[in-house]
């Protein structure tokens, strides 16, 4: 599995910001709201495209400030989240196989739905039908009766970066609020 990599540069200093697929996805999961602004505001998507993806050499400029409050954001909701993102989810429906990854079907009481494991280190089902609430966090829901049957929820361990690479980061960035920084995004690194 590759890592992709952030390179934020003042001038001669520079600091390297490397990350696994599983921790970028994190960021993504149903309901996190602070990975998007963290994304947003380091410009992670501003050059992409999708049949090239990142192309080498796209740089992003963005002020300290900015980039150091999305770190904070972000390392609070982690911290919040944090008992539920550090573990990768299974679940049994009813009589059915166990399920370790993608999607599926599923009704709640009549209302259709999709049941969830994507990304890792989540488990939800997201309504379809417009009502609230949209979505179930099964992670804190563990034995949802379905049509099907109740959901049991198994968890793994699995390991989180994040609280390791955000400090560090978050002390560089401090030191430059008021500055300009550029940034330049790495698609995969090995």
């Amino acid at each position: 599995m590759s890592d992709s990599a952030s390179i934020i540069r003042d001038g001669n200093d520079i600091h390297r910001l490397q990350i696994t697929h599983r921790d970028w996805m994190l960021i993504n999961g149903p309901g996190f709201v602070e990975g998007p602004n963290f994304i947003a505001a380091f410009g992670m998507f501003e050059n992409y495209t999708v049949a090239r993806g990142i192309p080498k050499g796209s740089l992003v400029y963005r002020d300290g400030q900015t980039l150091f409050d999305s770190c904070g954001i972000l390392l609070a909701g982690i911290r919040r989240d944090l008992e539920l993102l550090k573990y990768d989810y299974s679940y049994r429906l009813g009589g059915h196989a166990k399920q370790f990854g993608g999607s599926q079907s599923i009704s709640v009481s009549g209302r259709p739905g999709i049941l969830s494991l994507l990304p890792k280190g989540y488990c939800s089902i997201r309504f379809v039908d417009g009502a609230n609430p949209d979505l179930i966090d099964l992670r804190v829901n563990d034995g949802l009766l379905t049509d099907a049957g109740p959901v049991k929820l198994y968890r793994r361990k699995a390991v989180i970066h994040w609280l390791d690479i955000l400090p560090p980061l978050m002390d560089f960035l401090n030191a430059r609020l008021t500055k300009t920084l550029q940034l330049e995004h790495i698609d995969r690194v090995r």
